[in-house]
């Protein structure tokens, strides 16, 4: 395998780059969850929302090359305190939005390093936790987050009437 880079994806000028990671992330998440959105319905809403996280929550979308192509990609920010919030701990919490690696580069450690580019981008705050959300039909995710020392905390149940 070719050299593997990660870098910060320079959003305004890589915002095409940025919709054909995200459709990919979208059309895998499809065969898992029936529900999910048609991406041509929502992309341009997403990546204004991605903008937003990114010049507002201190956000970061970074991107996995192997020589020239872009295999994966990660992003997420610091999702400040309010004073809703019910649990310990003093701190930031880091959100990890959203991560892929497309099918033919998995299980080649690549999603492991863009994790750990993410957490140490973002080591000099102040951060008591890291969340994120996986479908729970993604058993493959839920194996990589137990392997990363993350535990599931919480369900999401959701009853659809459509």
């Amino acid at each position: 395998m070719k050299r593997l880079n990660i870098r910060p994806l320079q959003f305004s000028s890589e915002k095409k780059l940025a919709d054909e990671m995200l459709k990919a992330l979208h059309d895998s998440e499809h065969t898992l969850n029936p529900n999910t959105a048609n991406w041509k319905d929502i992309s341009m809403s997403y990546l204004q929302h991605v903008q937003e996280c990114i010049n507002e929550c201190e956000g970061v979308f970074l991107v996995a090359e192997i020589g020239k192509e872009t295999v994966g990609f990660i992003f997420g920010y610091i999702d400040e305190l309010d004073d809703s919030n019910f649990e310990r701990g003093a701190g930031s919490d880091l959100y990890v939005s959203e991560g892929f690696v497309k099918p033919e580069y998995r299980k080649m450690g690549i999603y492991t390093a863009l994790n750990s580019t993410f957490e140490k981008h973002f080591s000099h705050h102040n951060i008591r936790r890291i969340y994120r959300y996986t479908l729970v039909a993604n058993t493959t995710m839920q194996r990589w987050l137990a392997q990363a020392g993350y535990q599931a905390v919480r369900m999401v149940y959701e009853k659809w009437k459509l």
